[in-house]
């Protein structure tokens, strides 16, 4: 027996299982939205008796959909798709005939609009998790935090890129790192910086004191139970953002740990900007070092470039003109009193 079948409880239960195993072969982890997905429809159908594939028509899903009324409209959605691929699946796999998720329509979204943090917030972001104390005489948690900030933004990864790195994957001598098993099987070794190697090694000799040497194949991130989670990861980051101050860190739509790796771009590319060079020529570059599918993903910071660039033309605008208000007021004023 598959040990997926654990976690599922519904008459799908086999099937859910397999499936969830099938899309892990292509590269996706346990720990995503799929599988939490697949949970969740797992109990539904629990809940609601539902005991055979023809009891799951369009208006079951439909309901399950929308069954969470605090959801975003990028949350269904996503969920709509996963559902869509189970069942393509079942399809496949000869249980149903037809696909009852096919013409339910996807929502309308708003367009996500990435936070882009300043220079400022990240050493704030990063002396805080240097400090900051998860458990009482826990100094190891905070270094894995401090350190995985750092990468994240340093090397524009995802986050899940960063907690599948093994021992086997730093190159300290080459400064590489290898990144395997990636969203679209973008397998790529990107250099990293000389502080992002101090870092990096300072952490490791932190962890090999508490854990011993490790083996090629350990995790870099790991406690004592094992390796992290990203929602374990996601969890203490927003508490951090509280932690440094952050006025909406507890809204749903406060900066997020992956905003990280869209800075990391936007700040590439300004700086690039700022040197002189076709920023439309570095896009390719940019596009292979992110492991874009396409350069048309990367091309959306371009969008955020223009932005930067037009907020400071008008605060040094309203600066420049502010400038000769302040004579002509001290002028009045010179004049009013008899000067």
């Amino acid at each position: 027996m598959s040990a997926s079948v654990l976690f599922f409880n519904s008459f799908l239960k086999s099937t859910l299982a397999s499936y969830l195993e099938f899309r892990q072969s292509l590269g996706y982890a346990k720990n995503t939205a799929l599988f939490y997905t697949l949970r969740d429809f797992d109990y539904y159908l629990v809940f609601h008796d539902i005991a055979k594939a023809s009891q799951m028509d369009e208006a079951l899903l439909v309901h399950w959909l929308h069954s969470k009324g605090s959801q975003t409209s990028r949350t269904k959605n996503r969920k709509l798709a996963i559902i869509r691929g189970l069942f393509r699946y079942l399809i496949r796999t000869g249980q149903i005939q037809n696909n009852p998720a096919g013409n339910i329509p996807y929502l309308k979204e708003k367009p996500y609009k990435p936070y882009i943090y300043t220079l400022e917030e990240l050493g704030r972001i990063l002396r805080q998790a240097n400090q900051w104390q998860y458990r009482r005489a826990d100094r190891f948690s905070a270094m894995v935090m401090e350190t995985l900030i750092y990468l994240i933004y340093a090397c524009g990864l995802r986050l899940g890129e960063s907690l599948r790195l093994k021992i086997k994957d730093v190159d300290f001598n080459e400064k590489t790192l290898s990144l395997w098993k990636t969203k679209f099987h973008k397998e790529r070794i990107i250099p990293f910086s000389e502080e992002a190697g101090v870092r990096l090694q300072k952490y490791l000799q932190a962890r090999n004191q508490r854990y011993g040497p490790p083996k090629p194949e350990d995790y870099i991130f790991r406690h004592k139970r094992g390796h992290y989670g990203g929602g374990t990861i996601e969890t203490k980051f927003k508490k951090l953002l509280v932690a440094c101050g952050f006025p909406n860190a507890k809204a749903s739509n406060a900066p997020r740990l992956h905003d990280l790796r869209h800075t990391m771009a936007t700040h590439r590319l300004y700086q690039w900007y700022q040197e002189g060079h076709d920023v439309l020529n570095k896009l390719p570059l940019l596009s292979t070092y992110l492991g874009h599918v396409n350069i048309e993903s990367t091309q959306v910071y371009l969008t955020i470039i223009k932005a930067l660039l037009r907020e400071g033309n008008k605060r040094f605008r309203d600066r420049s003109e502010a400038i000769p208000r302040d004579f002509i007021n001290a002028a009045l004023k010179k004049k009013h009193a008899g000067y």
